[in-house]
């Protein structure tokens, strides 16, 4: 019968054998640890060099275990002083007892309590995480900081950067910071010197990681001659492409102004001071982090980077314990982890954790962990990049995770431009491309740079073939492919390679070559660069590999999608999509830093028979962001477990929700972001022309057809004309009616959505036109119709989604005409398109890529199903028509949709629908209450809408 002090001995020797840092780094029940209370014991502390201390409390008793833990922080461990700030309690069943060892099978009750300002924290909040020692192991690795004492940090390291770049700016002729911002790549000047000062920074962290080896590395020096020497000296020995470009521009800046660069060295001097001093451990690259709050053309490129708990989310799900033989040293001789969109390496270092953690899981050592690491940088971690100091950044945040030396890596710079060259997108047909950043910022030790300038080009630089310069990514190799790619694409006037240094000419040659590339491809340039470097994961996955892509939430839903999504469907299986609720995950709990974009994960394996069969989609939609490292994996592990439809549990709570999904066609993922099994149910039921109610039974069925078959779609804005002062397109140029007087006429145009005004099903237009060209005028006039569908519907403010007109009258920007011969017809569509059913598939339909509205493509409103009115009953038609006068003439207003549950106008409107269908007995009350408890429905809380940022966009 063990007591919980023998357990505590046997808790600990099993996660020694889980990470061999902790075999000398870890206490069991011993006294004189602790600064405040020598006399206590803390069950097991785990004191390692690279990261704070973390205690351990187990306990037979309930609750005992979780008290323990929260009274252990803010004690500090004795020998170093540092602070207690995470704590993970243990809660033992009486089974533990009679245990000999603890094997690999063996669950256990968790939970971690971490110190926040102002208190603590509990995950989960209620209830405990039930993992083996290897997941517990994990958890106390992964998550010894907490996420505030994380972000000040960076902020503070982040300070001392901008004041080193200033006091360089201030110190150098405006023609040398040109130059400097040329060399960096940079935009501006200042820009370019904080991108310098993050390099100093890089190589000093280096230098620091280095000292008390074998090579006897100086120490840290604030003389830039001395600093100077000692990066050489390094260089020399090994890791040439961390120290050339940062020993190059300090030899420069250096002999315009020393005093100034001794003054920035000293300000980075007590960055790393700062970053040795809070322990950040190995596993996160400052430098990496940092960098993307300095690039000045993220917005337009769309390079945007993922947020660190994003990326241990996506590793975790993406890279199965199964799926390889982690002890064997020469795992990367074979084994391809492939980013080539790498941007600073978040992905792949999250990817290399997650493998180095199944290693040591494996029984890996200190020195098998070394040869693991240098055919990882060697051979088995291949990154791409468009900028350059992005790549030097993934390179430097991967070497510095051991102190291995290593030959050169397959991690680099492919450039845009140089004449039409499109960066990674050269690897839909090449499976090599010449590294730039070799022979502009030096390469690893045993290469020569060839002393070329960055930006430079060699003969075989886009040949696709491979050469000692060559990042390789050959087709039908990577084991892993983990990419956040650029969402760009050429729309409202913004290039789809709007990249620093390229001029207009070289946009529109990158645009052909992109155009040429894609050519046969199940992707097409509208879908965005997304489609086509999903494309190419298909091409550079191994039959087996698994691909883990973060995605904006409009390859789910957009039309321009279809294709690739037909390709995920057919050439993969174990396809997951997961989705965080609606609007919940924007600007600082965004998957990538600074855009207010819905996004998506794609997990997916590569099938050996990429057949015509259709392999369903799993979509998961998670209540709640990711934001805490280490949290992050537990709920994947938590998704993993999960079922494949129904409640996915952590803790006592509901964290998410699981649907599964098929399509024959690759039409849209409507089950993504959806929160309700049964609203699943629901609209799929109506997509097939079935009314299902709320306990799952059939009340009727209809014929369905589609909105391009049943009516005349209307033409778009574009060639009905645009507003007074704008670009002049099309037929008219309008301006806005004033009152209902001005609203009767020629001309008129239902344009613009007035959310004041449209709370009726009969509303007025809101524009009128004069005529630009009058051949185009009379034909759009001719098309004139009373019936419109919206198409960018916000749920959240506005009321109508079908409104007629007392005139025909032409569509506009926000109203798309539809017309039949019977109105009859009409009426009873624009009922139908009212009702929670007509809303549900609009829901289901339209794009979901921001919080609170559905957007509508015109090739999507005419695929959008619906019944076939012009079937029903004489009788019938008549009835709907009376209904439709009657509410439309009823002078209470409909209230938002998101309100549609309280709505009595909206009651009328489904009671008149379902009669319509002949299922008066619907429950259509309880469907309208689960559509509106949607989380991309509702409104979001107010203090949290004002703190996301809308810089949409994307990257690694």
């Amino acid at each position: 019968m063990k007591h919980e002090q023998e357990f505590n001995h046997l808790l600990a020797r099993a996660l020694r054998s889980a990470n061999p840092a902790w075999r000398t780094a870890l206490k069991v029940e011993e006294s004189r640890t602790l600064k405040e209370a020598a006399a206590d014991r803390v069950d097991i502390l785990i004191i390692g060099d690279d990261a704070p201390p973390v205690a351990i409390e187990t306990s037979y008793k309930r609750g005992d275990a979780d008290a323990d833990a929260v009274a252990r922080l803010g004690y500090h461990y004795q020998k170093t002083m540092m602070e207690i700030r995470t704590a993970i309690a243990v809660e033992l069943d009486e089974s533990c007892r009679h245990l000999a060892k603890i094997d690999k099978r063996r669950p256990f009750n968790y939970a971690i309590h971490q110190k926040i300002p102002g208190g603590t924290r509990r995950f989960p909040s209620t209830g405990f995480m039930c993992g083996t020692y290897l997941d517990l192991a994990r958890l106390a690795a992964s998550a010894p900081i907490p996420k505030e004492d994380l972000e000040k940090v960076a902020t503070d390291v982040a300070d001392n950067v901008k004041a080193a770049a200033n006091l360089l700016k201030d110190a150098i002729p405006i023609d040398q910071l040109e130059n400097i911002s040329q060399t960096m790549y940079q935009r501006s000047a200042l820009s370019g010197l904080r991108t310098t000062a993050l390099l100093w920074l890089n190589a000093m962290l280096v230098q620091r990681m280095l000292i008390g080896g074998v090579h006897n590395i100086p120490p840290l020096t604030t003389n830039p001659t001395d600093c100077s020497h000692a990066w050489k000296k390094i260089r020399e020995i090994n890791w040439r492409a961390i120290f050339e470009p940062a020993i190059r521009i300090l030899d420069g800046v250096s002999r315009l102004s020393p005093g100034q660069a001794t003054r920035a060295l000293e300000l980075l001097k007590k960055a790393v001071e700062i970053i040795e001093g809070a322990r950040m451990g190995s596993g996160m690259s400052i430098g990496a982090e940092l960098f993307p709050l300095l690039a000045e053309d993220r917005k337009e490129s769309a390079a945007f980077y993922t947020q660190a708990p994003a990326a241990e989310f996506l590793a975790a799900m993406t890279i199965k314990r199964d799926a390889a033989s982690w002890m064997e040293t020469s795992l990367f001789d074979k084994f391809r982890v492939v980013d080539l969109s790498c941007g600073t390496g978040t992905l792949l270092r999250y990817a290399y954790r997650q493998i180095r953690m199944y290693h040591e899981q494996a029984g890996g050592s200190v020195k098998t962990l070394e040869a693991l690491h240098q055919k990882a940088l060697e051979r088995g971690l291949c990154g791409a990049d468009v900028s350059p100091i992005a790549s030097h950044m993934t390179s430097t945040s991967l070497a510095v995770m051991s102190k291995q030396p290593y030959d050169r890596t397959n991690i680099g710079w492919v450039g845009v431009g140089d004449g039409d060259r499109t960066g990674s997108i050269e690897y839909l047909k090449a499976g090599a491309i010449s590294d730039l950043l070799a022979t502009g910022f030096g390469i690893s030790a045993g290469q020569d740079g060839g002393g070329g300038k960055g930006g430079g080009r060699s003969s075989d630089v886009w040949s696709g073939e491979e050469s000692p310069m060559s990042v390789v990514a050959k087709d039908g190799d990577a084991s892993i492919v983990i990419m956040n790619p650029p969402y760009s694409r050429t729309r409202g006037g913004q290039s789809a390679f709007d990249i620093a240094g390229l001029s207009d000419a070289e946009r529109d040659a990158c645009q052909k070559r992109w155009g040429k590339l894609i050519r046969g491809e199940p992707c097409i340039k509208t879908a965005g660069m997304a489609a086509t470097f999903l494309c190419m994961a298909h091409k550079k996955a191994r039959v087996g590999g698994r691909i883990g892509f973060v995605l904006p939430r409009t390859a789910a839903f957009a039309k321009s999608w279809e294709p690739t999504r037909e390709m995920v469907e057919t050439c993969f299986e174990d396809v997951t999509v997961v989705a965080i609720a609606g609007g919940r995950a924007l600007g600082r709990t965004a998957l990538s830093a600074d855009t207010n974009m819905e996004e998506i994960f794609l997990i997916a394996t590569k099938k050996s028979d990429s057949g015509r069969d259709h392999s369903p989609v799993r979509c998961v939609t998670l209540h709640e962001p990711l934001t805490r490292i280490g949290e992050a994996a537990e709920v994947a592990r938590a998704v993993q477990a999960g079922p494949a439809a129904g409640a996915i549990v952590l803790g006592d709570s509901e964290v998410g929700v699981s649907h599964m999904f098929r399509t024959s066609d690759g039409g849209p993922w409507s089950a993504v972001g959806s929160s309700s099994d049964t609203l699943e149910m629901i609209k799929n039921g109506l997509l097939a022309g079935r009314v299902i109610d709320s306990d799952g039974n059939e009340a009727g069925r209809f014929e369905t057809t589609t909105v391009g078959e049943l009516f005349d779609v209307g033409p778009t804005h574009h060639l009905i004309g645009h507003l007074k002062d704008r670009e002049a397109i099309g037929a008219y140029a309008l301006t806005p009616v004033t009152g209902k007087i001005d609203a009767v006429g020629m001309h008129r145009s239902l344009w613009a959505v007035d959310r004041d005004n449209q709370q009726s099903l009969v509303v007025w237009p809101t524009h009128k036109g004069s005529v630009h060209d009058k051949d185009e005028a009379d034909r759009m006039w001719k098309r004139r119709t009373t019936l419109f569908y919206q198409r960018n519907m916000r749920w959240t403010t506005q009321s109508v989604l079908s409104v007629m007109t007392p005139n025909a009258v032409m569509g506009g920007s926000a109203w798309t005409g539809l017309n039949h011969l019977d109105e009859r017809t009409m009426k009873a569509f624009a009922l139908w398109a009212n009702s929670i059913y007509g809303i549900i598939v609009y829901w289901a339909t339209g794009q979901r890529t921001q919080h609170g509205r559905s957007r509508m493509q015109i090739k999507a409103l005419h695929g959008t199903r619906c019944p076939k009115f012009d079937v029903l009953d004489e009788g019938i038609l008549d009835r709907a028509a009376s209904d439709f006068d009657k509410i439309a003439c009823a002078a209470v207003p409909l209230q938002a949709a998101c309100m549609a549950a309280n709505d009595a106008v909206r009651d009328m409107i489904n009671m008149a629908v379902s009669d319509m269908l002949g299922v008066p007995e619907h429950d259509h009350k309880t469907l309208t209450q689960l559509w509106c408890a949607e989380p991309s429905v509702q409104k979001l809380p107010r203090k949290k809408h004002r703190k996301s940022r809308d810089r949409g966009g994307h990257g690694d």
